[in-house]
């Protein structure tokens, strides 16, 4: 699940995973999942995505994150 915690982490490194320290990481999955939903709604900003494509990453958004703020926090994110 995609937290607020996760995403202070994720903001703190700029998304360089490798420059937590090793006792300091989380899951590795769930890293890459930020990053790809990241990318998903920087190409939906800018106009890249199809209207089917926003829905599907709306319903992923719901599904990984652990509430509304995240979501919000997610699609407001500049790195």
């Amino acid at each position: 699940m995609i937290t607020q915690d996760l995403l202070d982490t994720y903001e703190a490194v700029k998304g360089d995973y490798d420059k937590l320290p090793w006792g300091k990481r989380p899951d590795e999955e769930l890293w890459g999942l930020v990053d790809g939903l990241l990318l998903d709604l920087h190409l939906i900003t800018h106009g890249y995505a199809t209207e089917g494509y926003e829905k599907h990453i709306a319903k992923e958004l719901k599904r990984l994150c652990a509430d509304e703020g995240v979501i919000d926090r997610l699609r407001n994110m500049r790195l």
